[in-house]
């Protein structure tokens, strides 16, 4: 009965606190370089800003609670840290690699599109020049004085 009045406390050491801390800064670096790679190929990564934002204040708590010598809250901070990190490097490489896809995707079409662009204009400017030359001819012949002979004489 008195097992089950009695808390259970767990003490962590500085050692453990400092390996948790560094596991979280390492998770953090890995989840800021991703999220940079997708920004430079052009994807909106506010939110993955955002989460990577909140787990670095979590960082930071458990820095401040190894400093002040509080090693199990300093762990329980540095977890909270690594387990919010989760999946935000495969979210911001799926987000890079359907970025780069769509820009792919985007230049085909607007080089197809000039393609069919500069054929049409090429058409129309050929026919155009047969259809103006042929009634330019026309209107010419038209214009040319006949010579009419004279039956009085």
């Amino acid at each position: 009965m008195f097992c089950l009045i009695v808390s259970h406390v767990s003490a962590a050491s500085s050692s453990e606190a400092q390996d948790a801390i560094n596991r979280a800064e390492s998770k953090i670096g890995l989840a800021y370089k991703s999220i940079l790679e997708a920004e430079g190929a052009g994807a909106n990564v506010s939110s993955l800003l955002f989460k990577l934002n909140n787990s670095s204040m979590l960082l930071s708590m458990a820095q401040m609670q190894n400093r002040t010598g509080n090693f199990g809250e300093a762990v329980k901070f540095a977890n909270q840290c690594y387990d919010s990190l989760n999946g935000i490097e495969t979210e911001a490489n799926d987000l890079r690699d359907s970025t780069v896809m769509e820009q792919k995707q985007r230049k085909l079409i607007s080089a197809v599109g000039s393609a069919f662009a500069i054929g049409a204009v090429s058409c129309a400017s050929i026919f155009g020049w047969r259809f103006f030359k042929n009634r330019y001819c026309k209107r010419i012949l038209e214009m040319k004085p006949e010579v009419q002979t004279n039956d009085s004489e």
